[in-house]
């Protein structure tokens, strides 16, 4: 195992226990099939619809955009990319949003190869089943760099440019009958913004005036469909336009940006709750135009442009938050917990079954191993004891799986802790035990997640015999040299 791969599980740059304060963590997924700024970004079914846009021309000059119908999809669950028919028309700066198992465009901007910014009031409705595009009402309101979201089973237009000012329309659209109705105005007309939904209140957050991001604005207003009236928040730490924002746990996650001196690369949270915004994690590529789409747990921050205006990019940065704190759990994660988690990877190294540093498998791995110790060790869920419990008694004695509970308890992960749980075959039992699913995703442990764990473990364990080596022994010799090992007695 590499000394920067220790480096890091010292230095906190992987995922802190779940409940420890923290700012998150940052993994890379595989890159989107074209590079791209100004998508429109939705989440259907668990996959990842990155819509229209601009790209690179092939035909234009050097440097020059070109608007693109082109529909990709990204698995977060396989790391895979694969195409979708394109738009009936290409365009930028829309809106996209996944209602009633169907994916909807909105707006945007599209035009000729010498006018890009005409702005669109044309409404495209996918059908995943057939992969079929038919047209919809069309939004009252043309205009492009707007938001759309979800609102009560219902599209939320917010925001926009059309083409001579930013206009205070918003727009609700009820797939039930075709048809658009106006709802409140937007106290603060703005374009480039974000906009998400938790419950039934609507937040539009930051953006620009009349598509000039050197006015870029902090404003936070926050709609409530009960009263149809906004309210303002608190504001953005850092005033952006030109972002992507997710919902965690309740939390609003805000990324990236851009301004007349370059890009951002700011992850800020808002908690409804507090009112309040806080600094996280910085992205690790700033960039404009970008996308953010929630999928069980992590963000995923797509695409976009590194620098101002015309760039693009295939990146595919993915953000796992903070795991929410539980009622038993608070301070630092041991030296000892941590050690754990250095002496299984250590295994894995010599085995030669550790994924390569730096890859998405490896992040994933550490992140699975340091947030799952932290649920067998700190969750009050009855039913994550129970699941431990059984799987130590059903590999070994009374005595000796009560030994391995309380030893797990004070030093966190031995081998053979493990060995027992994966041989229980935890990721085939989440799918019959839908509470213990839920209590690993409040951990940010997936189904996916733990299948590695347990790929990894058995892979580590088949070589090292292959070798003649027995794979507790290795940790236990692994387990020595690493931090909060038991000194012998002197």
């Amino acid at each position: 195992m590499s000394g920067l791969l220790i480096s890091c599980l010292l230095c906190g740059a992987v995922p802190r226990a779940a409940g420890e304060s923290g700012s998150g963590h940052w993994m890379t997924g595989a890159p989107a099939p074209t590079a791209r700024t100004e998508v429109a970004v939705a989440v259907l079914d668990g996959l990842i619809y990155v819509v229209g846009g601009f790209e690179q021309s092939s035909s234009r000059p050097t440097r020059q955009s070109s608007i693109s119908a082109k529909v990709e999809v990204y698995d977060p669950a396989i790391n895979h990319w694969s195409s979708k028919p394109d738009l009936p028309v290409g365009v930028h700066h829309a809106g996209a949003a996944a209602l009633d198992g169907s994916l909807y465009v909105v707006g945007g901007f599209a035009g000729t190869a010498n006018m890009i910014w005409r702005p669109s009031n044309r409404v495209f409705r996918f059908d995943p089943a057939g992969e079929t595009w038919t047209e919809r009402a069309p939004l009252p309101t043309a205009r492009g760099g707007l938001a759309v979201t979800t609102l009560q089973g219902k599209l939320a237009a917010v925001g926009g440019y059309d083409g001579r000012e930013n206009p205070t329309a918003v727009e609700v659209y009820d797939p039930a009958i075709d048809q658009w109705t106006a709802v409140a105005s937007l106290p603060t007309p703005r374009d480039h913004l974000a906009a998400v939904t938790i419950g039934a209140t609507l937040y539009a957050i930051g953006g620009r005036v009349r598509l000039n991001y050197r006015q870029n604005l902090s404003t936070v207003e926050a709609y409530h469909a009960e009263s149809n009236q906004w309210v303002s928040k608190a504001g953005l730490q850092t005033p952006r336009s030109g972002i992507a924002a997710g919902v965690v746990n309740g939390w609003i996650y805000v990324f990236g940006g851009e301004y007349g001196k370059g890009t951002f690369h700011q992850n800020e949270r808002y908690g409804p709750r507090f009112d309040h915004w806080q600094t996280m994690a910085p992205m690790p590529t700033s960039r404009h135009g970008l996308g953010a789409a929630a999928v069980d747990g992590y963000i995923y921050v797509l695409t976009g442009g590194p620098r101002p205006g015309g760039s693009y990019s295939r990146l595919n940065e993915i953000f796992i938050p903070p795991a929410p704190a539980h009622p038993m759990q608070s301070g630092r994660t041991p030296a000892a917990h941590i050690g754990s988690v250095m002496a299984l990877l250590a295994t894995f190294h010599e085995a030669g079954a550790l994924p390569p540093d730096s890859s998405r498998q490896a992040d994933r791995l550490i992140h699975a191993l340091i947030q799952s110790q932290s649920m067998f060790l700190k969750s009050p869920d009855p039913v994550v004891r129970n699941f431990l419990v059984s799987a130590l008694s059903e590999k070994f004695s009374e005595k000796k799986a009560a030994s391995l509970s309380q030893a797990f308890a004070s030093q966190g992960w031995t081998s053979e802790t493990l060995e027992a749980l994966v041989d229980h075959s935890v990721s085939r039992v989440m799918g019959h035990e839908p509470r213990l699913e839920e209590v690993f995703r409040e951990y940010r442990v997936t189904a996916a997640d733990w299948t590695l764990v347990e790929q990894v473990f058995a892979k580590a364990r088949e070589e090292l015999l292959k070798q003649g080596k027995q794979v507790h022994r290795v940790f236990t010799a692994q387990r020595a040299s690493m931090p909060g090992a038991r000194q012998p007695p002197p």
